[in-house]
């Protein structure tokens, strides 16, 4: 009881700080507005106004180079649309972005990139994948926070590029139909914690992933009857040059 009560604090003081954080400083792109009223700006520039929440973000990413920022502070549905990250962008979703089923695509991607930041991000809907990577260099999620009724979380793809350097900090998942983590091809990958609550499949799954540090895995019903487990390794997850020589470590 006293685990449950020390994880709801922590719970509450995550949304705290997303709400307070995100978009602070001074973002060189926003998205503000809402429902049938959206606005994109690219410092005192507009780049988009209008009735369509894709259409608005997709501007304002569209209009920052590497290494700016855009901060999504509205919220509203992007549809079956897919929003797709560039190498060096920082996107940060202040609001709720709800997403659609599209087959094999994430409502979030960045494919083929170096230099992705995502410090916060919430999400709603029942995607087929919440959000979808592969050939990343130096990914960094951030407090990323999805409450879902189907689908699949994150997903690193395992017949695609493989990634190298991936850092999240806190995942917090519900919901979702199938794995909250799933894993594939990391090698160097970095995670504070992953919390699962009422996921079809895994909380955290990792395979073919070597160079790995775990700190907190804390699932609650998940994987029920399936044979899955709140963590799991699978799939020559940890073999490296040849052997399993010790690289994947959980506190």
């Amino acid at each position: 009881m006293a685990r449950l009560s020390i994880l709801a604090a922590a719970l509450a003081l995550v949304s705290f700080t997303n709400a307070t954080d995100c978009g602070a400083g001074t973002p060189e792109a926003t998205v503000t507005g809402s429902e049938g009223a959206y606005e994109a700006t690219k410092g005192s520039s507009s780049v988009y106004s209008g009735s369509d929440y894709f259409a608005a973000i997709d501007a304002a990413l569209g209009a920052i180079a590497s290494g700016e920022r855009v901060a999504v502070m509205a919220s509203g549905s992007i549809g079956t649309n897919v929003i797709s990250i560039d190498s060096g962008k920082i996107f940060e979703g202040c609001g709720t972005i709800d997403l659609g089923y599209k087959a094999g695509k994430g409502g979030i991607e960045s494919l083929n990139t170096k230099g992705v930041s995502i410090p916060y991000l919430s999400l709603t809907g029942a995607p087929y994948f919440a959000m979808h990577f592969y050939g990343t260099t130096d990914l960094s999620l951030g407090k990323i926070v999805m409450n879902l009724s189907g689908g699949l979380g994150i997903r690193f793809d395992r017949d695609e590029a493989a990634n190298t350097n991936v850092k999240m900090d806190s995942i917090q998942v519900t919901g979702a139909g199938s794995h909250a983590v799933e894993t594939w091809n990391i090698d160097g990958l970095t995670i504070n914690e992953v919390i699962a609550k009422d996921v079809g499949e895994c909380g955290l799954l990792l395979q073919m992933t070597t160079n790995a540090k775990v700190g907190l895995v804390d699932a609650d019903n998940v994987a029920s009857g399936t044979g899955y487990a709140a963590l799991r390794f699978a799939n020559q997850n940890g073999k490296l040059n040849g052997g399993y020589e010790t690289n994947v470590f959980v506190d």
